[in-house]
């Protein structure tokens, strides 16, 4: 069988990504909580209405590797990731829902937030 180069290019760039461009964050899905390490973005987005008004708006999006998570998880609506002493609220982005994959071999999720605020202490 030959080897996949590309497969392997993703997974190893996974890997780098995790040791050098994130940061620890807590993320909690009903009872359930996992430490992971995440890279935070910002994706941007605009529309434009009937009227020709263009409403531009943005999302904070967290990168983080699919082997963080057990085998069975999925990320949902209304999950929270926190991170820096603010609260981020998983949400759906359109037609991708509230995650997709970053690569055909789902090695990196993106996920979609909105920002909730800091968290109470």
């Amino acid at each position: 069988m030959a080897r996949d180069y590309m497969k392997e290019g993703l997974q190893w760039l996974a890997r780098v990504r995790a040791g050098w461009c994130t940061q620890e964050v807590a993320y909690q899905q009903g009872e359930s909580s996992y430490t992971v390490h995440a890279s935070p973005g910002i994706s941007k987005y605009e529309k434009s209405t009937v009227g020709g008004v263009t409403i531009e708006s943005s999302m904070w999006d967290f990168l983080i590797n699919a082997d963080d998570f057990p085998a069975e998880f999925e990320p949902e609506p209304g999950d929270v990731l926190t991170m820096d002493s603010k609260q981020y609220e998983i949400t759906n982005f359109g037609e991708d829902g509230c995650y997709r994959y970053c690569d055909p071999y789902h090695t990196t999720l993106r996920i979609h937030t909105r920002l909730l605020g800091d968290t109470i202490t």
